[in-house]
């Protein structure tokens, strides 16, 4: 497994109770530390961050359902492989 595969992010989640895909997250990451995690909306409002990767967004903004649409995320992680840091976007699907 290369390092892109070993530190992939979804590119989609769909928080509706399911049981699948309904938080989005870095919980895969095992190995990382000193991890920051942060979720922003189109207007660029901090939507969600944590410093524990076993944390994950529900979809929630200011305790409602935030709108469905593009959110941009960000990771910076101590990894075996360096510093990551990385940016992208997630569609959340209601």
């Amino acid at each position: 497994m290369g390092v892109l595969e070993a530190y992939a992010i979804p590119n989609a989640f769909t928080p509706n109770g399911d049981g699948l895909n309904d938080c989005f997250g870095i919980r895969k990451w095992g190995d990382a530390r000193n991890v920051y995690f942060a979720i922003y909306n189109r207007w660029g409002d901090l939507v969600f961050e944590t410093r524990d990767m076993n944390e994950c967004w529900d979809g929630n903004y200011k305790g409602k359902q935030a709108n469905a649409g593009n959110y941009v995320f960000y990771v910076i992680a101590d990894t075996p492989c360096g510093k990551m840091n990385k940016k992208g976007n997630v569609v959340l699907i209601r």
